[in-house]
């Protein structure tokens, strides 16, 4: 859906409206309209108000009276106060009921639960996106939004309902096929899960996958929050999704060689994580890095930083995986920076191993050199829509390019 749906100002058609018997300076229809002409909106307010309580009766004026409400409204939504344009239009939909406010406050309401929605803000976005619904019950973005927030809330069923819904208005939507697939696997899967929670994480697991292990994932995934998030100096207000498969389920929803993934929940194959010894604590803090990551980036940080600073919190305090990658990266040689972007999604596992390996290397030189604090700046001016060159230039006050020479000289 677009981020952001348009409202619409109403044109102002009766702009010479004769009341008999009223002196011209107590007209307060006419300065109604010349104040809405000036875009003062709340003193046009006040004035057809109480035009109104002159002639109660007069649709002309009532016309007026919600032309300016729906201008006032279209101005606090340009201003960021979205709530409070919502209030304005339902005020107005009491007064009169026209398709072009019903258009207007729909489409509100879906801006304001998007924004509560990539704010992680489930309860909220979900109360605005079914206000929505309640002045056009067919709307798509609407329904196509309230499933992804029921889905990212771990509501499966519902986010199946509402994606069949909007489905069925517009059979075309590939991208609403391609979900319902999905969830309809997860869903066969997900109804085996138990569930043990706690504020900060749902965890769901397949019982005969964790052997007894659900309340040391639950431990862990505590550290993590305190240990990860003390590192960004951010702790999520959102309850994070942790999905526990067998290795079977994993690889049927997931299909990946990874032994867990973030893609808005974090999924681990609970058998072959168990199998290696400490792995399952390593895994579980990659993965959690990967939400604060998304979180402070919006979404826009690139591969490379993404996973050196997953591998750098998976291996907390001296590593000696730090020293085994330089090795190797001494022996078999390294990528260009524009390269290692490229190689994560190359077909060779040696290659994209060897991209991870750089990655973690070249992270920990730039924390070692500009600390912890510079890379969350640097994070949130990627969501700012920066580019990853000129965030580290603005934060780190060198060239990504210069920054990474600087690293080979040091280091190789």
């Amino acid at each position: 859906m677009p981020k952001k749906l348009k409202i619409y100002l109403v044109l102002f058609l009766f702009l010479f409206l004769f009341l008999p018997n009223v002196p011209a300076r107590e007209n307060h229809n006419q300065k109604g309209i010349e104040a809405l002409n000036r875009g003062e909106y709340r003193e046009a307010i006040l004035q057809f108000k109480i035009a109104s309580r002159q002639f109660p009766n007069n649709e002309t004026i009532r016309r007026n009276l919600c032309t300016a409400y729906n201008n006032y409204a279209l101005k606090l939504a340009d201003e960021g106060k979205t709530e409070e344009a919502i209030d304005i239009l339902k005020k107005t939909l009491e007064l009169q009921r026209t398709p072009l406010l019903i258009k207007n406050i729909t489409a509100l309401c879906i801006n304001q639960g998007y924004e509560y929605f990539q704010n992680r803000k489930y309860r909220e976005a979900e109360r605005f996106l079914k206000q929505a619904l309640s002045y056009d019950k067919d709307n798509p973005d609407a329904l196509s939004l309230l499933g992804d927030v029921c889905y990212d809330s771990q509501k499966v069923k519902e986010a199946k309902e509402y994606w069949q819904r909007c489905l069925e208005i517009n059979p075309e939507q590939e991208g609403i096929k391609r979900r319902l697939e999905k969830i309809s696997q997860e869903i066969e899967v997900e109804s085996k899960l138990d569930k043990v929670s706690n504020y900060h994480f749902d965890i769901r697991y397949q019982e005969n996958a964790v052997r007894n292990q659900e309340y040391k994932i639950r431990d862990y995934l505590e550290q993590a929050y305190r240990e990860v998030g003390q590192d960004f100096n951010y702790f999520p207000h959102y309850k994070v999704i942790v999905l526990v498969y067998s290795t079977d389920d994993y690889q049927k929803l997931v299909n990946t060689r990874s032994l867990g993934v973030y893609d808005g929940k974090i999924r681990i194959s609970a058998d072959q994580v168990l199998d290696i010894k400490g792995k399952l604590k390593e895994v579980l803090r990659h993965e959690y890095t990967h939400v604060l990551v998304r979180d402070l980036a919006g979404g826009n940080c690139p591969i490379w930083l993404n996973e050196g600073l997953a591998q750098y919190e998976q291996y907390p305090g001296p590593s000696a995986e730090l020293e085994r990658f330089y090795k190797i990266l001494k022996e078999r040689g390294f990528f260009s920076l524009r390269d290692l972007e490229i190689a994560f999604s190359c077909a060779s596992p040696e290659l994209v191993t060897r991209a991870y390996q750089q990655s973690y290397c070249f992270v920990s030189y730039i924390i070692d050199e500009y600390g912890m604090w510079r890379i969350k700046k640097i994070l949130e001016k990627l969501k700012e829509g920066e580019s990853i060159e000129d965030a580290f230039r603005q934060k780190c006050y060198f060239s990504l390019e210069k920054i990474e020479e600087n690293w080979r000289k040091k280091k190789f």
